[in-house]
């Protein structure tokens, strides 16, 4: 009976897995309207066309996330890659090389006592990473790389269409649910969902104010230390900010290198301690005021979602955590009042 029970949740999972699959397309393209949908509809006002307004849109994400990818370029390796292909490898290649060699470097003259373990364990990484530039890896890694593109692509065209007619697809929903439902069951669904909405905009809105803060103050930080590309990761760590309680951590990592290999390691720690100050002051007066109101979650609830949405999730599940925990508090508090 056991085995049986576990053969079905294996099963499930699978069917559930394939389903989520199929169904990426638009699932994509569902958040991505959801998230332009305010801007958009901001845009649209100004320029009277909600066709232009969707692509100033687009265009300006777009330009975001360029500017983004192109700093993390030049972040690690200095300027842009220059050459063919091969070249471009080779470079990325040699700079996993070089940068598993510094570790090793700094672990042997900073802490004596690294055994010989620590320092083959860093090896034995260092010929994993290297491990991925194999042929087959590289054809598999750009076979992966074309199927998430073209699944993206497809869910973009989605979140389109879903922008330029959404009262269509709102009125879709509204019979749909008529249909499905009683007057009722249709009324709180209603109710549950505007309450969702509230919570995730609020929340959207406040980490991006919060971000742009953290990365503002950051890049003041790191430039009165003289780090190089000080703006450059502030800005890296206003975005990582996001992740609320990790996030700022993950930040202090390109600070750390890029102080180190620039000043030594007294001025690594400076900046490290600057980039600590800026997260004490956000954690205990940016954060609270412009996030936390959105949800009303205690801190330590935020801080068990993080973790668990993330060791199930990685990354995804940490940037969703906290909105993800507020609707489900949406959902206990209606059914304790329900019980009343």
């Amino acid at each position: 009976m056991q085995n049986l029970f576990i053969d079905l949740a294996q099963a499930s999972a699978s069917m559930l897995g394939y389903v989520l699959k199929v169904l990426m397309p638009l699932i994509i393209g569902l958040v991505l309207a959801y998230l332009f949908s305010a801007p958009a509809a901001w845009l649209e006002k100004k320029v009277k066309s909600r066709s232009i307004a969707i692509l100033l849109t687009y265009i300006g994400a777009a330009a975001c996330l360029s500017a983004l990818i192109y700093g993390f370029i030049v972040l690690i390796a200095g300027a842009l890659p220059r050459g063919n292909l091969s070249d471009t490898l080779n470079l990325i290649k040699n700079y996993c090389e070089g940068a598993a060699d510094a570790i090793v470097s700094f672990a042997s003259d900073y802490v004596p006592g690294l055994s010989a373990a620590g320092s083959h364990a860093l090896k034995e990484l260092q010929n994993k990473l290297l491990g991925g530039f194999s042929l087959n890896s590289i054809l598999g890694a750009a076979y992966s790389l074309i199927g998430g593109l073209v699944t993206f692509f497809v869910g973009l065209v989605a979140s389109v269409y879903l922008l330029k007619d959404r009262e269509f697809f709102v009125m879709l929903w509204e019979r749909f649910l008529s249909l499905t439902t009683k007057q009722k069951t249709h009324g709180l669904i209603s109710e549950a969902a505007q309450d969702i909405n509230k919570v995730i905009s609020t929340f959207i809105k406040g980490a991006l104010i919060d971000s742009l803060l953290v990365a503002f103050l950051s890049s003041l930080i790191l430039s009165i230390l003289k780090v190089d590309y000080g703006v450059l990761i502030g800005i890296i760590g206003g975005v990582l900010n996001i992740i609320p309680y990790f996030g700022p951590f993950f930040g202090m990592v390109p600070a750390f290198i890029a102080a180190f290999f620039s000043g030594g390691l007294l001025h690594a720690a400076a900046a490290v301690c600057g980039l600590i100050l800026v997260q004490q002051i956000d954690s205990n007066y940016i954060y609270p005021k412009v996030v936390g109101e959105a949800t009303g979650l205690h801190p330590l609830f935020v801080l068990l979602s993080v973790s668990i949405m993330g060791y199930f999730f990685g990354i995804p599940g940490m940037l969703l955590a906290v909105p993800a925990a507020g609707i489900i508090q949406i959902f206990i508090k209606r059914w304790a009042y329900s019980k009343e």
